[in-house]
């Protein structure tokens, strides 16, 4: 993982100057909000955070969030099976490094732009209402496309990390424990505002 980190800040170093901008029309933006949702291997995923880019290519972010079994559509409205035991949810927060590429694709007439980016970083969290013995740490990566306009940013992407909703042992009282290292794919989409 460190060899990833070091491959992905050398070769921003060299193609830097003409990366994803932070000059908007009223001056430079070195903030940036940002919310994120999306589905992944456990359920759903919804954080919402802050970034601070000191160089246009380079920033780091930090996210809170939550994530989330999704309950069968056959058992909504089910008051005999309405039992919130059985399903879990899991506090998160999220640190990472970003990366952003040069412009892929220049939008002139919208003045915006496409680009690449890329978030490894680390999740906290919890153990979930529904596991116990769950691991609190865990890496993540993040990748994706977005586009830049003026102050607004809308991406899409794919995620992969080492978190599991159920990294403990399971307290389902109606299938039996399971433990193990998973490894969790994502996919999400979601917005961004600087200032």
């Amino acid at each position: 993982m460190k060899r990833l980190y070091v491959l992905l800040i050398l070769v921003v170093c060299v193609i830097g100057a003409s990366s994803q901008t932070l000059k908007c029309d009223d001056g430079n933006m070195h903030w940036e909000a940002n919310f994120t949702a999306g589905l992944n291997t456990d359920g759903y995923q919804f954080d919402l955070g802050i970034a601070y880019f000191p160089l246009q290519y380079l920033g780091i972010k930090t996210q809170l969030g939550s994530a989330g079994e999704i309950v069968p559509v056959e058992y909504w409205g089910d008051d005999d099976y309405d039992s919130r035991h059985d399903y879990a949810t899991r506090f998160k927060s999220t640190s990472s490094l970003v990366v952003r590429t040069p412009k892929l694709i220049d939008w002139k007439s919208q003045g915006g732009g496409f680009y690449l980016f890329a978030e490894p970083g680390i999740i906290l969290s919890p153990g979930a209402s529904g596991s116990h013995r769950a691991e609190w740490a865990s890496w993540d990566l993040k990748t994706g496309i977005n586009l830049q306009v003026d102050r607004f940013i809308v991406y899409i992407g794919y995620g992969i990390s080492g978190y599991s909703l159920y990294s403990g042992y399971r307290h389902d009282y109606t299938s039996p424990s399971d433990h193990g290292k998973f490894m969790t794919h994502s996919g999400f989409i979601g917005g961004a505002y600087k200032f």
